[in-house]
C-alpha cells in the first residue's frame, strides 16, 4: 500500500495535534494552508509537511537540526525552502534551514515522531 500525503496529515495531527498556520483570514479563514501543514512538537520544535496538491506522495517533512540518525524508510533530500513557513511558530524551518525528509511508510514516520519529539 503506498503511503500518501493524507494518510500523514492523519498522523501528524493524532500525534501533534492541530495544525500551526490555519489561514487568517479571507475565504479559506481558519482552515489549513494548502502548500504546507505546520506543527508543533510537544517540545515546542517545528515540524512541516510538504502538501503539494499535485502530489499526493512521496511524503515530503521539513524538520527542525539535527538530521536525525539512521531510520529505515527516510532519505535526505536536498533543502527547499517554501513562503508557506514564513510564520513564527515555523521560522526554524525557513531559508534552507530546515531538514527536508523523504518518508517511505508509517513505521518510519512514528519512529522520527519518536526521536524528534
Amino acid at each position: 500500500m503506498m503511503f500518501r500525503t493524507l494518510d500523514a496529515m492523519s498522523i501528524l495531527i493524532q500525534r501533534l495535534g492541530p495544525t500551526v498556520n490555519k489561514i487568517r483570514s479571507g475565504e479559506r479563514r481558519g482552515l489549513e494552508g494548502m502548500k504546507v501543514l505546520g506543527f508543533r512538537t510537544p517540545s515546542l520544535k517545528a515540524l512541516a509537511m510538504d502538501i503539494d496538491p499535485n502530489q499526493i506522495v512521496p511524503v515530503r517533512l521539513w524538520i527542525e537540526p539535527p538530521a536525525p540518525p539512521s531510520i529505515a524508510g527516510i532519505r535526505k533530500l536536498s533543502p527547499k525552502t517554501s513562503s508557506n513557513l514564513g510564520i513564527p511558530a515555523l521560522a526554524p524551518l525557513q531559508d534552507h534551514r530546515g531538514i527536508r525528509l523523504e518518508i517511505e511508510n508509517k513505521a518510519a514516520l512514528d519512529a522520527l515522531l519518536d526521536w524528534y519529539a
